[in-house]
């Protein structure tokens, strides 16, 4: 079995849409391409165990780099922010008829 160079090059360009995404602040396209980049990832770790010694080296010279920079590229993204579990606050305009005002 060959080394799966284009699974690793798609892989790459996954991991290129998400630095290009970083650096627009596209946040939400940055996270998307990781997914894709992970879910790569892992099906190339299925395929590893299937490789022989030769083709795991060259495999892991590659894949390792790519990890890498998929890490560097997760650790720019900020973490989403949650909605607050605080209680509602009280608008005295929603209590205002507004046939009323005018």
């Amino acid at each position: 079995m060959d080394v799966p160079l284009e699974e690793l090059a798609a892989v790459s360009e996954a991991v290129g849409r998400a630095e290009d995404a970083v650096a627009e602040e596209g946040w939400t396209a940055a996270r998307e391409a990781l997914d894709e980049a992970d879910r790569r990832l892992e099906e190339l770790r299925g395929v590893y165990r299937e490789l022989g010694p030769r083709e795991r080296a060259t495999l892991g010279a590659i894949a390792g780099p790519l990890r890498a920079r998929r890490d560097a590229v997760a650790g720019r993204i900020p973490k989403p922010q949650a909605v607050s579990d605080a209680a509602p606050v009280h608008d005295p305009e929603q209590d205002a008829d507004p046939e009323e005002a005018a």
